[in-house]
């Protein structure tokens, strides 16, 4: 597995990535045009695209600022969302540390924390927690979990 930045002809696939972020996995995907699709697509920030040996794109992960934003820092400005997936085929090898680690990185040029939203039912809340990820309250929608990584340079449990 390799990671590269995204590029324009990968817009495609970041919808489609965007889409299985969307839900879970036992529901249909909703549209490509759905507003809680088009609400996560990355915007002016750097996506990450996940390839296999042979360059064939696998997952992707970027953040966004959703509005409302889900989380503010201290002194009320809007902190970043991870929002990431990857093919169900591709799971479980790796990808989403990598992507947490990539994602991390760069956010804390810019920030002091990264946020996600996830649904309590999502096998991904697992990884969140192992890369230093905590809960910090209600996410949206009825399950919803919002969680937080500080990026002050602390590292996460091994």
């Amino acid at each position: 597995m390799q990671l590269r930045l995204a590029t324009s002809q990968d817009r495609a696939f970041l919808v489609e990535m965007a889409r299985l972020a969307c839900t879970l996995e036992d529901r249909p995907l909703p549209r490509a045009d759905a507003p809680d699709v088009v609400a996560v697509l990355p915007g002016r920030n750097a996506a990450v695209i996940a390839t296999d040996d042979g360059s064939r794109p696998v997952g992707a992960a970027w953040w966004h600022v959703h509005e409302p934003p889900l989380l503010r820092d201290g002194t009320g400005e809007p902190l970043p969302e991870l929002v990431m997936a990857a093919l169900e085929s591709e799971r479980r090898q790796g990808i989403g540390r990598a992507f947490v680690d990539a994602l991390v990185a760069e956010a804390a040029k810019s920030f002091n924390a990264l946020t996600l939203n996830v649904h309590i039912r999502n096998p991904a809340a697992h990884l969140y927690t192992r890369t230093g990820f905590r809960v910090a309250g209600a996410g949206r929608g009825w399950f919803g979990v919002a969680m937080s990584r500080p990026l002050d340079g602390a590292r996460p449990p091994p």
